[in-house]
């Protein structure tokens, strides 16, 4: 993974300490969510911008300059020694005299080379900057990808308070290299910028296959280049043992029970897998991904079908994401075959089918879980399907700082407690929490978190946040009726409240089929998702908010059901590690409870880099928006007896 930090940072002159506490109202370091090990080391290009507008002051008193200084240094002071690391700084060494001349405008120097990490040489490359000439963008990109090389995924960080000086617009550089196939993100940060400035960063974003946010003060510039960092560090993450799907239900691969990956092109024909179960067990299969922007397309759709060895049909689900601002959330197409019966879908093998839509990037990533939950003895012996009652979380304190994860694999596991995170708009952050039989849980979400400063919303601007429950076999709850709601949107006045919960685990709760109660069936690690919705460029909303999570996990385990072999939950497993969009090996963070040392071995140093950018700078995450709509739900033949999740 090539991750590229690209600085134009007026403003950063807080002290490391100060920044974490501006960013996250706590000076107390974030919890982490994954890991990177058994990868080789990752390369991250610091480029500064050293134009002649860097010499104005700084709100700190400091000169924008000095403060950028300042942060670049304390995150290199933070930096492992296993980085690989570089530095490239563009307007420090030609005086144009305000005029773009031919000499100005290729004014960039890659001060020090991406190699093992020279704390010493680094340290002094960043003392000697000093501020002098014109903003070459565009160019300075061009020779960032030199830096990097041509292969593997690249990220850019763009922080500016200016726009490009040099060429009219640096968005065609930036929409030549991508429709050359160049794996390259590039999100953007504007820091009190005019409204030429914010367009032009705006259009770099969407040309570069990233997102644009608004900083307008030190402490919310802190917050975005954070949380953009570490989703470089750590981009969507899948986990399992890798598996092609094949053209043919003839070929198609078998599947027992566990966790899987794949990848997933568009517009072909549907690709299969053979499931193998016990006669008489459900079968809840779930395919799970979340591609990035791809050019102008807006529009993904995931189907998955199953049938059984005959090609007579058992059920169906179908997934689309409508993702018109770019900023995409988790698809899950997910289907559930009962084992009720005697005819070949509840009792024989299944062939499953995966087709995509012609939109969307052309490969992708996916993770495909397959559960088996064998017959049980004395099922009318157990607890009754309960309500959809709902209830709250509740609030207790101000709670420590937390970094999710950005999907199912890597999902921060959390005890029952109150928690911060930072929220940049368009962001889907994943936590996770053990539920048993004969308990409840409750996520709920208070945005902002309470006893910070209100944003000065203006107009009609909004932030609006959804939360999503989810099974351990990735089958969402629908409480969208339920107070509080699970969609809240705050205006600047009070803090909304988002609440999302899972009804008291019993096995007959599969008897109602209700989306409300019928996922909290089995037992096992349960999913929350926070996401928000994306903003306009020029919104006064388009800022990183701070919130409340609080988690509560009600009841004593009973009711269990005696399975005719092992459980569900254990059925899981993953075989192998968490694998990276980008093919990264990376550790999830399945078993990582907040406080957990995990992380400290040599071969985690993204993560370090990460949280060496979060001291510096303030707290972490992923930035991906969403606007997600369900076109169509899951379809099953009742006269089979399948159940669609």
């Amino acid at each position: 993974m090539t991750t590229v930090l690209v600085l134009a940072v007026a403003g950063l002159g807080q002290s490391a300490a100060s920044a974490a506490v501006s960013a996250s109202g706590s000076a107390t370091a974030p919890t982490r969510g994954a890991t990177s090990t058994d990868a080789e080391p990752g390369k991250l290009l610091l480029m500064l911008d050293a134009s002649g507008s860097m010499k104005a002051k700084d709100p700190s008193g400091l000169t924008k300059i000095e403060a950028a200084k300042k942060a670049l240094t304390g995150v290199v002071g933070a930096l492992p020694d296993t980085a690989q690391v570089g530095l490239r700084v563009y307007g420090a060494t030609v005086d144009g005299k305000g005029k773009p001349t031919p000499a100005a405008c290729a004014d960039t120097q890659l001060v020090s080379p991406i190699g093992p990490l020279d704390k010493a040489g680094l340290t002094s490359s960043i003392t000697a900057i000093k501020a002098l000439g014109e903003t070459p963008i565009a160019h300075s990109l061009d020779e960032a990808l030199k830096d990097l090389g041509a292969t593997g995924k690249r990220n850019i960080v763009l922080v500016s308070d200016g726009e490009e000086s040099c060429v009219p617009d640096p968005c065609p550089s930036v929409k030549k290299l991508t429709a050359a196939g160049v794996d390259l993100q590039i999100d953007t940060v504007g820091f009190g910028v005019n409204a030429t400035a914010r367009a032009q960063l705006q259009c770099i974003a969407d040309a570069g296959r990233g997102t644009y946010y608004d900083a307008k003060d030190a402490p919310a510039l802190t917050a975005s280049l954070s949380k953009l960092s570490q989703r470089a560090l750590r981009p969507f993450a899948v986990s399992g043992t890798p598996v092609t799907a094949a053209p043919t239900p003839e070929s198609a691969p078998t599947l027992a029970a566990g966790q899987y990956t794949d990848t997933f092109g568009v517009g072909g024909p549907a690709r299969y897998y053979r499931i193998e179960r016990e006669p008489g067990s459900t079968v809840r299969l779930s395919v799970a991904m979340r591609p990035p922007r791809y050019g102008d397309k807006w529009y993904e759709e995931v189907e998955l079908k199953v049938t059984d060895t005959q090609g007579s049909r058992c059920t169906e689900d179908l997934e689309n994401r409508l993702a018109a601002e770019g900023l995409l959330q988790v698809m899950v197409a997910r289907v559930t075959v009962s084992g009720d019966g005697e005819d070949p879908c509840a009792t024989g093998p299944l062939i499953a089918s995966v087709t995509r839509g012609k939109n969307g990037v052309p490969e992708a990533p996916v993770e495909v879980l397959v559960m088996e939950e064998p017959p049980v003895e004395s099922s009318d012996a157990l607890p009754a399907a309960t309500s959809a009652e709902a209830f709250t979380a509740p609030a207790a304190g101000g709670g420590s700082p937390v970094v999710g994860g950005g999907g199912f694999s890597d999902a921060l596991t959390l005890d029952p407690g109150t928690y911060t995170e930072i929220v940049l708009p368009g962001e889907q952050i994943f936590y996770k929490v053990r539920v048993g039989h004969g308990q409840r849980a409750a996520f709920t979400v208070d945005a902002p978190a309470p006893g910070l400063p209100l944003p000065d919303f203006r107009g009609a601007d909004a932030a609006m946040f959804e939360v999503t429950g989810w099974n351990p076999a990735r089958e969402p709850f629908n409480h969208s009726s339920s107070k509080p709601p699970a969609r809240s949107t705050f205006w600047g006045k009070a803090p909304a409240v988002a609440n999302e919960f899972v009804p008291e685990v019993r096995y007959r709760n599969r008897e109602g089929k209700a989306l409300a109660v019928a996922p909290a069936s089995i037992a096992g690690y349960y999913y929350f998702s926070l996401g928000r919705e994306v903003e306009r460029a020029d919104s006064t909303a388009n800022v990183p908010l701070t919130v409340r999570l609080r988690l509560a996990v009600d009841g004593e385990v009973n009711g269990e059901p005696a399975y005719a072999g092992p459980s569900p939950d254990a059925s899981i497993a993953a075989s192998a590690s968490p694998t990276s969009a980008d093919g990264t090996s990376v550790t999830g963070a399945a078993d990582t409870e907040p406080g957990d040392d995990a992380g400290d071995d040599a071969g985690g140093w993204l993560l370090w880099v990460g949280l060496g950018l979060v001291a510096v700078l303030g707290g972490l995450g992923a930035a991906y928006t969403v606007v997600r709509t369900r076109l169509k739900g899951n379809r099953t033949e009742e006269s089979r007896g399948a159940v669609s999740g």
